[in-house]
Protein backbone atom coordinates (compact mmCIF):
# COMPACT_ATOMS: atom_id res chain seq x y z
CA UNK A 1 0.00 0.00 0.00
CA UNK A 2 1.33 3.04 -0.81
CA UNK A 3 0.90 6.38 1.73
CA UNK A 4 2.05 9.97 1.21
CA UNK A 5 2.03 13.39 2.76
CA UNK A 6 0.87 16.09 1.00
CA UNK A 7 -0.40 19.54 2.07
CA UNK A 8 -4.38 19.32 2.43
CA UNK A 9 -4.78 21.78 -0.42
CA UNK A 10 -2.61 19.43 -2.89
CA UNK A 11 -4.35 16.72 -1.20
CA UNK A 12 -7.67 17.99 -1.86
CA UNK A 13 -6.59 19.26 -5.39
CA UNK A 14 -6.14 15.64 -5.87
CA UNK A 15 -8.59 14.34 -4.83
CA UNK A 16 -10.94 16.26 -6.99
CA UNK A 17 -8.97 15.48 -10.05
CA UNK A 18 -8.97 11.66 -9.23
CA UNK A 19 -12.85 12.01 -8.99
CA UNK A 20 -13.73 13.94 -11.66
CA UNK A 21 -10.95 12.62 -14.26
CA UNK A 22 -10.81 9.26 -13.11
CA UNK A 23 -14.19 8.45 -12.11
CA UNK A 24 -12.78 7.99 -8.19
CA UNK A 25 -10.06 4.91 -9.90
CA UNK A 26 -6.94 5.86 -7.55
CA UNK A 27 -4.92 3.08 -9.61
CA UNK A 28 -5.71 4.55 -13.03
CA UNK A 29 -4.95 8.15 -11.69
CA UNK A 30 -1.76 6.95 -10.66
CA UNK A 31 -0.82 4.99 -13.48
CA UNK A 32 -1.70 8.27 -15.90
CA UNK A 33 0.79 10.15 -13.54
CA UNK A 34 3.63 7.54 -14.42
CA UNK A 35 3.08 7.26 -17.66
CA UNK A 36 3.65 11.26 -17.94
CA UNK A 37 6.22 11.12 -15.85
CA UNK A 38 8.34 8.46 -18.54
CA UNK A 39 6.73 10.47 -21.42
CA UNK A 40 7.58 14.07 -20.33
CA UNK A 41 10.28 13.61 -17.41
CA UNK A 42 12.97 14.25 -19.44
CA UNK A 43 12.13 18.04 -20.48
CA UNK A 44 11.80 18.81 -16.57
CA UNK A 45 15.20 17.62 -16.32
CA UNK A 46 16.59 19.11 -19.63
CA UNK A 47 15.17 22.71 -18.54
CA UNK A 48 16.67 22.02 -15.26
CA UNK A 49 20.32 21.66 -16.76
CA UNK A 50 19.97 24.11 -19.49
CA UNK A 51 18.77 26.64 -16.06
CA UNK A 52 21.67 25.91 -14.13
CA UNK A 53 24.27 25.92 -17.22
CA UNK A 54 22.76 29.24 -17.88
CA UNK A 55 23.81 30.59 -14.21
CA UNK A 56 27.16 29.50 -14.79
CA UNK A 57 27.61 30.73 -17.88
CA UNK A 58 26.05 34.02 -16.57
CA UNK A 59 28.51 33.93 -13.55
CA UNK A 60 31.16 33.57 -15.84
CA UNK A 61 30.77 36.65 -17.80
CA UNK A 62 28.46 35.87 -20.49
CA UNK A 63 29.46 34.20 -24.06
CA UNK A 64 29.67 35.87 -27.22
CA UNK A 65 27.49 34.58 -30.11
CA UNK A 66 30.49 33.72 -32.24
CA UNK A 67 31.44 31.22 -29.73
CA UNK A 68 28.05 29.92 -29.93
CA UNK A 69 28.28 29.58 -33.78
CA UNK A 70 30.99 27.95 -33.63
CA UNK A 71 29.83 25.48 -31.04
CA UNK A 72 27.24 24.67 -32.96
CA UNK A 73 29.37 24.25 -36.21
CA UNK A 74 31.53 22.27 -34.23
CA UNK A 75 28.97 19.90 -33.14
CA UNK A 76 26.78 19.59 -36.36
CA UNK A 77 30.35 18.66 -38.20
CA UNK A 78 31.19 15.69 -35.83
CA UNK A 79 27.32 14.87 -35.89
CA UNK A 80 27.33 14.52 -39.43
CA UNK A 81 24.20 17.22 -38.76
CA UNK A 82 23.87 19.72 -42.12
CA UNK A 83 21.34 22.48 -40.81
CA UNK A 84 23.28 24.80 -41.68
Amino acid sequence: MLSINLRADIENRFINVVQENYNGNWQNAITSFLKLQKKYGWKEQLLEDVTTIRAEVHRKGGISSAAISDAIQKYRNNHGGSNA
